[in-house]
């Protein structure tokens, strides 16, 4: 499955509505079109787009920009930037250019997307690693499941589905030969994966995991999010691993699964740009974007959480000093 182009959420920079809000008092009377007895001028231009919201998605990617390339900027290489941008190319093959275009982008563009991305990711991972303890580790473990193998059917009818679903549960089918004939995804027939994976559709994982071996599902709809249409899934269950009693023994794959569930958590995503926000001292001076970065103040149950640990933090200080 194709991913989404603009997965991140983060749209690209619209280059007039950039040059509106970076422009210098003096450039403000420049003349970007006239006519009879009259003229639109820059300054006329920003002040028509700048509450749109359009230009406040611009404002809130300029800031990120320039806030995470000052402060973590040699984190993140060229090459990095590269090696995705061309990922994303290859698995939209011949449609890229057509999809960069529907998305109002460039090449430059959305390279520019992917590096900011890539910058938040580095922060979000540094920031979630600082509490990756023993007890964050145990409670991924709790969740954990260890390496599953499944043959997967994909269909776009339900009828047909039903109908593939009869023929494998039949006595003495062959899932796999009838998955090779039928199935939309000939190079997933079979697949392997643990609960950390991000290759397989949650979904699918989510019923292979819930099966015995050799157990077959129903018919398991699900919604491509590439393009919106619902997709028919049936799975078989070949192989699953014995969970090991020791955490430790999977102790990469619980900090990858750690790292991504924060990634993941809009909370702790926006707590952390918040951070940087403030050590950058940003300061928004015109009032059409006063509150373009409200988004990312942490929200009421944080602040409590937070004066929480502060107050507990405090009454302990209090009771050694006490003791003194």
């Amino acid at each position: 499955m194709k991913k989404r182009l603009f997965a991140t959420g983060l749209v690209t920079l619209l280059s007039v509505v950039t040059l509106a809000a970076c422009s210098t008092s003096k450039d403000a009377d420049a003349k970007l079109a006239t006519m009879k007895g009259d003229t639109i001028t820059l300054s006329d231009f920003y002040n028509e787009v700048k509450s749109s919201t359009a230009a406040q998605q611009t404002m809130i990617t300029l800031i990120l920009e320039r806030v995470f390339e000052d402060q973590y900027g040699d984190k993140v290489s060229d090459k990095e930037v590269t090696d995705a941008y061309n990922e994303n190319a290859k698995q939209y093959g011949d449609q890229f250019e057509q999809a960069l275009a529907q998305a109002g982008t460039t090449a430059e563009q959305y390279k520019k997307t992917i590096r900011l991305e890539k910058l938040l990711e580095y922060a979000i991972n540094k920031a979630a690693e600082k509490e990756l303890n023993d007890d964050a580790y145990k409670m991924a473990y709790e969740t954990y499941t260890p390496e599953t193998t499944a043959q997967v059917i994909v269909l776009d009818s339900e009828e047909a589905a039903n109908a593939t679903l009869e023929e494998v549960r039949a006595e003495g089918a062959d899932f796999a030969k009838i998955a090779q004939e039928k199935s939309m995804d000939k190079d997933n027939i079979e697949v392997s994966f643990d609960s950390a994976d991000n290759k397989v559709l949650p979904d699918v994982m989510k019923t292979a995991f819930a099966l015995d071996v050799n157990g077959i599902s129903g018919v398991v709809p699900i919604v491509d999010t590439s393009t919106y249409r619902t997709n028919y899934y049936i799975v078989k269950t070949t192989k699953k691993a014995e969970k090991d009693a020791d955490w430790k023994t999977y102790e990469k794959r619980l900090k990858e699964m750690f790292l991504s569930q924060k990634s993941n958590d809009p909370a702790f995503r926006n707590v952390v740009i918040s951070e940087a926000l403030d050590k950058a001292n940003v300061k928004i001076k015109d009032d059409s974007f006063a509150n373009v970065l409200s988004q990312f103040t942490p929200t009421d149950a944080s602040q409590s959480n937070e004066n929480k640990e502060s107050d507990d933090k405090k009454s302990e200080e209090d009771k050694k000093s006490d003791d003194k």
